[in-house]
């Protein structure tokens, strides 16, 4: 009898020890929500440790960074994320993947549309000249090369604007797709969201708001907002051709009207009474 009731109790005890196992288990599943800190694939960390996978030569016929057809040596960017995040604990149609530059310059686009393209993170271009990995990309009349990585993709259009080339790329980044749009969309004044919907479309990608965004352009609206030092007019017609104001200037034509520019100026006037505070 008293053997019987010691086998009940150790029963007992391997199931609460099991539970409490399985317990501590689930309490490290996470999910990406606006509070949880970003995850960070620092890709020359996986170069120098080796783990960006294995190696393949890819062609892309008319690359839009050299307008031509050219040809890599490139890892798997998918297979990358893939490999370094579980993405069964995240909810990846509500995510959005960053690549950030050295210049910071930080791109994005949905985490989904990125693992379905299946890019591939170029680090040598085979065209190069001898003793480079890169040739030379020739923009505004500035000289640079794709160091240290380059995205690209064999089956997608360089036309299409949903997916991102970016080069100079030294970091992905996974947040949730509304973060952005959560702390810089206007909450009371519908009459700003064209603009609103204009920078997040042209603009955030090299220049930030209250530190959310590029870095590859100046800040806009903190310590100063850029209305408040610039003359309006002037500013509109410089946002529509850059050119027309700096040699060699690095901010591209975005192709937008002149009204859109005036658009965008109301939203960054609408955020100058909104500095994040010190």
């Amino acid at each position: 009898m008293k053997t019987t009731k010691i086998h009940i109790i150790l029963f007992c005890l391997s199931i609460f020890v099991l539970f409490s196992c399985n317990q501590k288990k689930e309490a490290k599943i996470e999910s990406i929500t606006i509070d949880q800190p970003k995850m960070v694939l620092d890709l020359l960390d996986l170069q120098k440790n080796d783990k960006l996978g294995k190696d393949t030569l890819v062609t892309v016929i008319n690359d839009p960074v050299y307008h031509k057809t050219k040809k890599y040596q490139a890892v798997s960017a998918s297979d990358i994320v893939k490999n370094e995040v579980d993405l069964s604990k995240i909810k990846i149609k509500n995510t959005i993947i960053v690549f950030e530059c050295i210049d910071g310059y930080k791109p994005e686009m949905p985490l989904e549309l990125f693992l379905k393209a299946k890019p591939y993170l170029a680090f040598k271009d085979v065209d190069a000249p001898k003793d480079s990995n890169w040739e030379r990309i020739v923009k505004n009349g500035n000289e640079m090369n794709a160091d240290p990585f380059y995205l690209v993709y064999t089956s997608v259009s360089a036309n299409n604007q949903e997916y991102k080339w970016p080069y100079n790329v030294i970091k992905f980044h996974l947040e949730p797709k509304n973060k952005n749009i959560v702390a810089l969309q206007p909450k009371d004044n519908e009459t700003t969201m064209k603009g609103f919907t204009l920078f997040q479309k042209h603009c955030i990608t090299c220049h930030a708001i209250n530190g959310i965004g590029g870095e590859m352009g100046p800040e806009l609206n903190y310590p100063k907002n850029v209305t408040e030092y610039w003359k309006e007019n002037e500013l509109i017609d410089y946002i529509v051709n850059p050119a027309s104001f700096r040699h060699k200037v690095k901010m591209p034509t975005l192709g937008i009207t002149k009204q859109q520019s005036e658009e965008i100026i109301d939203y960054l006037k609408y955020m100058s009474e909104r500095k994040k505070s010190d």
